[in-house]
């Protein structure tokens, strides 16, 4: 679970409302951006952002967006805006100042087709539905009227809109740290459990976070006890940092398989492999080893057409067609995708999944449309790392260019934009046999909560067991030792059941 702290900012200042009060103003600074690197250096990744001089008087400023562009330029958090957002040109003005989530209440109302254009316009993952209840009933306008909506009506308007994730306020508990309306967010994911819930209002203490993790709530927001110094952020994070690292193994031992994938490399119609994406190697026909891979026992494919993006030639779409006529397994295609439309046409061809790099940092909005479009489950990012220091770089172009963004934070970003899967290749482990880069994996795996496969540097049977153990990876992803005869399919899956990892025989 997520804590995200909350700074309410009216005036310029640093505020919390009692019960959403405007009569009832505590003012804590003059310094908004000094709150946000303060929680950054605490280790937080996302603030709730709230406008209140917005929410009263239903408009956006231009001083509010300098702070958010503010924020975004000198901060990595995620920043969350709500308040005062009524068009959709307010919620186009806050994401284009740096926020990546807009937060709508008062237009979700007012104006649910707005909201829906608004999907296919930004994407589903930059909307979060604020539902504010008091008593039974949702308030919108700054809290200040009722929407005519008891919050379980609230919840199926939302969900039938299309948004997959609210922030629910009791407003009675808000700013006053009593404690959350636990049973409220029991109710509302025993009733809609597809709806990924932040809960917002009364939290005070650790366990207050524990009840709510309890109740299967994905983030907390935090404000008052906060800004009243009453509990760490750190702390907070820490407590459920280590309930997730010391609970991941534990999750996949009991739900979910790791899988086992060849990576067939495709050029001029061959499948190649070499080392750091160059000296490449012939291995073979793409459709005869697809075939071998399937019948060895091999959970999904990957096909890269590694010579697409070079060329500025379009995917070959008839590998898709031949690949569907001889496996029963899943498989993704990528290379050279650039448009909705190249990835549908892969899709229909015959293909599961299709997998977005250059295009995608040339235009990350392209994984929102795709999500929107063709389903967030068939929508693959690939990340090419290149360590660069302390860190490690986006690689772009076949590895022949660096894009130079950071690839933990960037990682964030495209899940948060419609990613539903992340296929990392370590640049300086590829085709050497040292081994999975585990430390960028795991890095990866702290940002995100979409599935990871490990590709790059399998050398050992052990390696394979290292990339989930130490890497936290939901699937292990190779080449040569598969295309060379190093091991086979089931060696790997041996490999890993020895280690109590789950997997498919």
């Amino acid at each position: 679970m997520q804590i995200i702290p909350a700074i309410d900012v009216l005036g310029g200042k640093v505020v919390r409302l009692r019960q959403g009060n405007f009569e009832q103003v505590i003012e804590y600074s003059d310094d908004p951006l000094g709150y946000a690197k303060n929680y950054e250096k605490a280790g937080a990744k996302r603030l709730h952002l709230v406008n209140l001089s917005g929410a009263k008087n239903a408009d956006i400023s231009d001083s509010f967006l300098a702070l958010i562009r503010r924020l975004a330029e000198e901060t990595l958090l995620e920043i969350q805006v709500g308040g005062g957002i009524r068009t959709l040109r307010d919620i186009q003005a806050i994401l284009d100042a740096g926020a990546t989530k807009a937060v709508v209440g008062t237009i979700l109302f007012k104006n649910p087709e707005a909201i829906r254009y608004a999907i296919s316009l930004f994407g589903v993952d930059s909307l979060i539905a604020a539902l504010d209840v008091k008593g039974k009933e949702v308030r919108i306008q700054g809290w200040q009227q009722g929407s005519g909506c008891d919050l379980f009506e609230a919840c199926r308007l939302t969900e039938g809109i299309g948004i997959r994730k609210i922030l629910v306020t009791d407003v009675a508990l808000d700013g006053m740290e009593q404690g959350p309306n636990v049973g409220l967010y029991t109710e509302i994911k025993s009733r809609f459990p597809s709806l990924r819930l932040i809960a917002s209002g009364g939290v005070r203490s650790k366990l207050d976070i524990q009840a709510l993790e309890q109740a299967s709530c994905d983030g907390a927001v935090v404000g008052k006890a906060l800004l009243g110094k009453t509990i760490s952020l750190r702390s907070l994070i820490e407590s459920t940092f280590e309930k997730e690292q010391s609970s991941a193994i534990e999750e996949k031992s009991s739900n979910l398989a790791i899988r086992v994938i060849p990576c067939l490399d495709v050029a001029n119609g061959h499948v190649v492999k070499g080392t750091s994406f160059g000296n490449l190697r012939d291995a073979g026909d793409p459709v005869e080893l697809a075939k071998r891979y399937c019948e060895e026992g091999a959970d999904e494919l990957v096909f890269l057409d590694i010579a697409a993006s070079a060329e500025n030639r379009e995917t070959a779409y008839a590998l898709a067609s031949r690949v569907a006529d001889v496996v029963n397994i899943p498989f993704t295609i990528g290379g050279g995708i650039r448009t909705v439309e190249d990835a549908r046409r892969i899709l229909d061809a015959g293909a599961d999944k299709v997998t977005i790099n250059s295009a995608g940092v040339k235009n990350p909005s392209l994984f929102s449309q795709m999500a929107v479009e063709l389903g967030r489950a068939n929508t693959v990012c690939a990340i090419d790392a290149k360590r660069k220091s302390s860190s490690w770089t986006v690689l772009v172009k076949g590895g022949r260019v660096d894009a130079e963004i950071d690839a933990i934070e960037w990682a964030k970003k495209v899940t948060d934009l419609g990613a539903g899967e992340l296929l990392v290749t370590s640049y300086d482990r590829d085709g050497t046999g040292d081994g999975f880069d585990t430390e960028l994996l795991s890095k990866i795996k702290t940002v995100v909560s979409v599935p990871v496969i490990a590709s790059g540097g399998a050398g050992t049977l052990l390696s394979f067991s290292d990339a989930v153990r130490l890497g936290r990876a939901d699937a292990v992803l190779a080449a040569s030792v598969f295309h060379f005869g190093t091991f086979s399919i089931r060696d790997v899956k041996l490999a890993l059941a020895a280690s109590s990892f789950p997997i498919r025989l």
